[in-house]
């Protein structure tokens, strides 16, 4: 439901949707939250700002140049823009309570008590408010590594925590150990996952994520019934769950095994392929084999799962491209993808507290320039003989909230 209201000067736009409402004001600051109050996004003078569940709040803009930037704003920063949604509200409530207020088209009607109840827990969420809820999320989660993109809405479940291999040098989103949550510590925090979202499963309860970097490494015996304590907790997740998965984890299961998983929900295992290159594999110490891979995605496809192939372009600089190109070309044409499934480019982004930037420095391996990570990704997607191929989509990881 879109509703527009006059006062003064100002023209307000107001938009009240089952899983969030949105308040834009002169077109120049518009701000949304979900149904529980909580602050998602803001734009603001060609800025937009995202805050996820942690406090956190990303930045992104466009600089003169026409280069995408990003940036974290500080906590004082942060608060301050959760508060400026929050005055926002409570302007545009005193306004149509008010003599100055007049309604552009259609009044709310009988919606009008629902539009009051969701600006009063807008107003509610203060800068104060938004510190308090990041606290008690840090009391529920480790930290959050990353999310494929089309999974930045889902509701992260932390099955295990850290990676179980850790060895690969480009990362550094998962510190600590690999750690299997007991079945009853499990249980618990999807119950302390589901009280803490409330009201705003609504908008972020489309899936369900099964965190955190390698989950499905799992054995079955523990693994099923986590999935069945998911179905019990969330019965009402819209899309199903998903994971990441690596390959020489992933080859000790079966397609009956994944068969088993999506009978208790999984629709979609995310797979970091990276390169097709085992040399390069072997240069960025991932431990997985191209045939691993390859072999994974075949037995997840005969299990009836979709998949997410995540490639990393500029990966091993001038030095690998050609043959990153043409192995990874190879590898994807080996796998059974097809229109359910999506492939992923992923820029590599130079991290400066991971091993890879020594590495390559060593070996001389410069970053590839803007055009060649085009042209690597142009050559790929080319280079796909599938008969019904992949959606293919851009993977930032700068540009990752939960």
């Amino acid at each position: 439901m879109l509703f527009r209201g006059q006062s003064g000067d100002s023209l307000f736009t107001l938009s009240l949707q089952p899983h969030w409402i949105t308040l834009g004001v002169d077109e120049t600051f518009i701000v949304s939250w979900d149904r529980g109050g909580r602050l998602y996004s803001v734009y603001r003078h060609g800025h937009t700002f995202r805050r996820g569940l942690n406090g956190r709040i990303l930045e992104k803009w466009q600089d003169a140049d026409g280069w995408r930037r990003w940036d974290t704003l500080d906590q004082a920063d942060a608060e301050a823009l959760v508060d400026d949604g929050a005055r926002l509200a409570a302007r545009v409530r005193d306004a149509i309570g008010s003599p100055h207020w007049s309604w552009v088209g259609e009044p709310p009607g009988t919606t009008s008590g629902e539009l009051d109840a969701a600006l009063g827990r807008t107003i509610a969420f203060t800068g104060t408010a938004s510190r308090r809820d990041a606290a008690r999320f840090a009391e529920i989660y480790s930290p959050v590594g990353i999310l494929p993109p089309d999974q930045y809405l889902s509701v992260v479940v932390q099955a295990t925590e850290g990676c179980s291999f850790n060895t690969c040098t480009f990362c550094d989103l998962y510190g600590g150990h690999f750690r299997v949550k007991p079945a009853g510590e499990f249980e618990a925090h999807l119950r302390a996952v589901r009280d803490f979202l409330g009201v705003s499963l609504g908008l972020r309860g489309r899936s369900i994520f099964v965190g955190s970097a390698n989950a499905l490494a799992v054995p079955m015996a523990r693994l099923a019934p986590m999935f069945e304590a998911i179905g019990r907790v969330f019965p009402d997740a819209r899309g199903g769950t998903a994971a990441f998965l690596d390959g020489f984890t992933g080859v000790h299961k079966s397609a009956a095994d994944f068969g088993a998983l999506r009978d208790l929900g999984l629709q979609r295992v995310y797979i970091g392929l990276e390169t097709g290159h085992d040399p390069l594999l072997s240069f960025v110490r991932k431990p997985a084999t191209r045939a691993q891979v390859v072999d994974t995605v075949r037995a997840v496809k005969e299990g009836g799962v979709h998949v997410g192939i995540i490639v990393m372009i500029g990966l091993g600089g001038e030095t690998f491209a050609q043959a990153h190109v043409t192995d990874t070309i190879a590898a994807l044409n080996d796998m059974p993808l097809d229109g359910d499934d999506l492939l992923y480019f992923s820029d590599l982004v130079e991290q400066p507290g991971t091993p890879y930037p020594a590495l390559a420095s060593e070996r001389a391996i410069g970053p590839l320039s803007a055009e060649r990570r085009a042209e690597q990704r142009r050559t790929i997607r080319e280079g796909l003989r599938t008969t019904s191929p992949p959606r293919v989509a851009t993977y930032d990881v700068r540009e990752f909230v939960y």
